[in-house]
């Protein structure tokens, strides 16, 4: 297992139906999603918005 950060999309969709994406790093997805609400306000509020998190090439 790597502990070197690696890219991550995280997407989610907000209550009026728009779809986002945030590009961020960290080590894995569990991490990624910490990140993602560490550094957007909404996801903050509403963390279970998250669409999904995938691995970036």
């Amino acid at each position: 297992m790597s502990s070197t950060p690696q890219p991550f999309v995280v997407r989610y969709k907000k209550n009026d139906g728009s779809r986002h994406t945030l590009q961020l790093h960290a080590i894995n997805r569990k991490e990624a999603r910490i990140v993602a609400m560490e550094t957007n306000a909404y996801l903050r509020r509403y963390p279970t918005s998250v669409d999904s998190i995938l691995h970036a090439a």
